[in-house]
């Protein structure tokens, strides 16, 4: 284990949970996602300053998505230098995980952020590499630690060679920039075998586990040590 990623539910009072591409959507239309995103931020931070002393959380890193909307509501630079400060936390620890579309929608300004961010110390991701229509041409110019592979290459199809190939090739890509690779959506160890003979340096996804709560995720993660989802965890805290 290195990590998690800081994700949202909204869970009813009858607990119902309504997932996030029902309730996102409305939130980016109303202009409101920065409101959000601004309280998971902030959880993080929180989350990492009770980790500070753990011997085995301690080293972990929470990823936490920026939505392209923040950029036009919020000053990005101004409000992570904050809560790191608040919170007292090693910026290295939060990583910013950055999407395509936001380069396409405001590839200067975005750009410029990222390396100010990066000088400041944060950890920043490309996610959902693939997904866009820019991907080669801007990566030139951005100083990224991590790229996140798009869970699309994962997905069965009829022409399954053919995103294999592509897929080593980011890979072989990003090894050349000095980028580790993250693939996102891994669900058998099938997938992990092929994934690590490809030469993918991280694996996220239902094989290690589906989302949980905080408290969850610690108990089923006490000693640092990923495992496949069905496997019974008998670690003591």
């Amino acid at each position: 284990m290195i990590g998690a990623e800081a994700l949202s539910r909204w869970v009813c009072e009858d607990g119902r949970v309504i997932p996030p591409a029902v309730f996102i959507p409305i939130l980016e239309e109303h202009g409101k996602i920065w409101q959000l995103d601004y309280h998971i931020w902030e959880m993080a931070c929180r989350l990492l300053k009770s980790w500070k002393d753990d011997p085995v959380f301690g080293s972990y890193r929470i990823s936490v998505n920026i939505s392209v909307k923040d950029i036009y509501y919020l000053d990005l630079y101004e409000v992570f230098t904050h809560l790191t400060e608040e919170y007292k936390i090693d910026p290295g620890h939060l990583e910013l995980e950055i999407t395509e579309t936001v380069f396409m929608d405001k590839p200067k300004e975005a750009i410029a952020l990222i390396q100010r961010l990066k000088e400041y110390g944060f950890t920043i991701a490309i996610d959902d590499f693939g997904s866009g229509y820019s991907s080669l041409s801007f990566l030139k110019d951005i100083q990224a630690d991590i790229l996140k592979i798009d869970m699309e290459f994962l997905r069965k199809t009829e022409h399954q060679e053919r995103s294999r190939i592509i897929l080593r090739s980011i890979v072989a890509l990003a090894r050349e920039l000095g980028m580790p690779t993250v693939v996102e959506g891994v669900e058998t160890s099938q997938q992990v075998r092929d994934l690590t003979q490809i030469g993918c340096d991280i694996f996220q996804g239902f094989y290690y586990s589906r989302p949980v709560p905080v408290a969850d995720f610690e108990e089923r993660f006490p000693d640092g040590l990923a495992r496949p989802w069905s496997e019974p965890v008998q670690a003591e805290k």
